[in-house]
């Protein structure tokens, strides 16, 4: 039903519960609305998972928009990742999976298409649930199998479950994924993630406040909890602060709540020297914005490699236990990889080898890698 009794219930700006966006600004009402724009077609996205694999995926959406034009875009995914779509103006309506609304609303509503990345049960199940004229990707069946419904989906599940495929991959997980999903990877774009105005006001005011004139550099500290070898050593962060300062550089230490203590032993070590903390509790909005005030980002294959790219600044990305293939710089920034190691891209959590794979990775190299993606001239709080 798109019209009920002159309402027009199938725009994009339509809420069943409070006044549309055009009304309270502009005093629009459904009859002869201008702003009227009925979506042609409802997609679902599952996609959960953690937060920087969620935000990497959003790089899609230019993909699903260009094979379904005027679509209502549904995402549906995990609590942590909710609030990363805020602002985004390619999604329409973001679904919290730990909520029951979520899944009583996929009882009953129907999709044109049900887009699931991920060989994952629980977003396989959720992607089962929906009704749809069409599901790519991969599902749940009756027997709790995972069921890939195209042979490039098939090929990505493969290469999740064996690591060999893994480590021989060249392709990016945009490519790989938008394959799999059947979209056009000539239409995928970058990952979206969209700071609000006070977010940008908030960082341009904490950076007014350091007190240094001079080029700021990130160095995400953490890396998650996962794979212990995506985190670069304390010891190598120590001394690429030193390093950096004696470059002119200062450093911007960013990371979560689980880097706090962290980042009070780098300052601790780096008295005296333009080392500032981000902050460990920032919003995601917050954290982006922050992100933004940095000439280049150094980290590991983790969330604040997602939020530069997102944010278009250039990175310098350490690896080790995971894929520097699958990960897309969009020709900003340096992938550095340890050398003289055959055991790099092992997906395990930790490993008895020393020096581990991280420990490789020296501050001079970094350094080096900054200075050559270093932006001529930096933009001091970005708009």
């Amino acid at each position: 039903m798109s019209d009920l009794d002159g309402l027009h219930v199938d725009c994009r700006h339509w809420r069943w519960d409070r006044p549309c966006a055009p009304h309270k600004a502009r005093g629009r009402t459904c009859p002869g609305c201008p702003e009227y724009e009925p979506y042609r077609a409802r997609v679902l996205v599952v996609k959960l998972a953690a937060t920087g694999d969620v935000l990497r995926t959003t790089a899609l959406l230019p993909a699903i928009h260009a094979q379904w034009p005027g679509a209502r875009v549904v995402w549906l995914t995990a609590p942590g990742a909710v609030a990363l779509f805020r602002g985004n103006p390619l999604v329409d309506e973001v679904l919290n999976a730990a909520q029951p609304l979520a899944t009583a609303r996929l009882a009953v509503e129907e999709f044109d298409a049900v887009l699931c990345p991920d060989a994952d049960v629980e977003a396989a199940a959720f992607a089962g649930m929906a009704r749809a004229r069409e599901h790519r990707g991969f599902r749940l069946d009756a027997a709790g199998h995972v069921v890939p419904l195209a042979p490039a989906a098939l090929e990505w599940l493969r290469m999740g479950v064996d690591d060999r495929r893994k480590k021989a991959n060249r392709r990016t997980y945009q490519a790989l994924v938008a394959e799999a999903l059947g979209l056009d990877a000539a239409k995928v774009g970058e990952p979206i993630l969209e700071p609000a105005a006070d977010d940008h006001a908030a960082a341009r005011e904490f950076r007014q406040g350091l007190g240094f004139p001079g080029r700021l550099v990130g160095l995400n500290t953490g890396a998650g909890g996962r794979w212990a070898y995506k985190q670069w050593t304390l010891e190598h962060q120590r001394s690429f602060l030193r390093l950096a300062a004696g470059a002119g550089l200062g450093v911007l230490l960013l990371g979560g709540p689980e880097e706090r203590e962290r980042h009070l032993a780098l300052r601790a070590a780096a008295r005296g020297l333009p080392v500032f903390d981000a902050g460990t509790d920032n919003s995601f909005g917050l954290f982006a914005a922050k992100t933004q005030l940095c000439a280049a980002v150094v980290t590991g294959d983790t969330f604040a490699l997602h939020v530069a790219t997102a944010r278009r600044v250039p990175v310098v990305a350490l690896f080790g236990p995971t894929s520097s293939a699958e990960i897309e710089l969009y020709g900003r920034g340096e992938k550095i990889v340890p050398e003289g190691l055959e055991c790099l891209v092992c997906y395990l959590p930790i490993c008895e080898r020393q020096p581990h794979c991280q420990a490789l990775i020296l501050p001079e190299r970094v350094l080096g890698a900054v200075l050559r993606h270093l932006p001529e001239q930096e933009s001091i709080g970005h708009p």
